[in-house]
């Protein structure tokens, strides 16, 4: 199958894939979900991303019908399904289909999708711009209430960059799709979570990197002339293992520690590597 798509046990091409009508996900955004990628059919840290959808579950009050360690072997399973073996796998659990009431009366839904996507490669170096982070204040959970994200991605897009820095009460916060860091002095600084973000999967094993090289890491808030002025600005996520960053708001930003960044993606891109093939086997 080139795109395979799940729904409550039905497997199909995504295409052909149909859900219900009165599913809560339409009428309410009723749904957390989370995603990583897989590489020559081996899924990068998927234990670690289906615990932070079972997390984001719970605090929505979304109970799924699907054990944690029985949901990663179908996921597994699904990935094998597919013609490629380099895919982006979508996650999702959504509080089911019923009539259009605010309080549940249904059981859960379960969703997976998986299609082909590399990851980003590792001499890529990104544009970004600012925007207001205009989002709920829950950006913990990981909700697929995505609007504000969608209207920054596309505004990203039509200037020719590739992501959208979020800043609120003056401070950067995270990116429309991926989490921001920068390195400055030799160390890494990154925002704290506080539920103002998501606890990136991909920028805890860049801190847990910098451990591995003695490189110290702050969890602190920082502007976005803090950032428009770091050694290097560092975007990371799923599918970004450690992206450097060359302009923010058309400003030349970063290069000014490429020995450090080197390290580090290097370290990021054979941790990749290593996941996926132990996962594949």
């Amino acid at each position: 199958m080139r795109e395979v798509a799940y729904y409550n046990g039905e497997i199909r091409e995504a295409g052909e894939m149909k859900v219900p009508f009165l599913e809560r996900t339409a009428f309410f955004g009723d749904a957390v979900y989370d995603a990583t990628y897989a590489v020559g059919y081996g899924s990068f840290a998927l234990a670690e991303h289906v615990a932070r959808l079972y997390f984001s579950a719970r605090r929505a009050g979304i109970e799924p019908r699907v054990e944690q360690s029985e949901f990663i072997g179908l996921v597994r399973s699904l990935i094998k399904k597919c013609d490629e073996g380099d895919l982006f796998v979508y996650m999702q659990f959504s509080g089911g289909a019923g009539r259009r009431e605010h309080a549940r009366r249904s059981k859960p839904s379960v969703w997976v999708y998986i299609f082909p996507k590399s990851i980003e490669k590792k001499e890529k170096r990104y544009k970004l711009i600012s925007v207001p982070d205009i989002r709920y204040g829950l950006c913990g959970i990981k909700t697929i209430n995505l609007l504000p994200n969608v209207l920054a991605a596309n505004a990203a897009a039509q200037t020719g960059a590739d992501e959208s820095v979020f800043v609120r009460g003056g401070f950067v916060t995270e990116c429309a799709h991926s989490n921001v860091c920068m390195l400055k002095g030799g160390e890494l600084i990154a925002p704290p979570a506080r539920g103002q973000m998501l606890e990136g999967i991909s920028l805890r094993h860049l801190m847990l990197a910098c451990k591995e090289s003695e490189i110290p890491v702050s969890r602190r808030n920082f502007t976005l002339e803090e950032l428009k002025c770091a050694d290097e600005a560092i975007v990371t996520s799923s599918g970004v293992p450690c992206t450097p960053c060359e302009r923010l708001d058309g400003v030349k930003i970063g290069g000014r520690d490429g020995k450090t960044l080197e390290k580090l993606q290097d370290i990021l891109y054979m941790q990749y590597e290593f996941y996926c093939a132990m996962d594949g086997r």
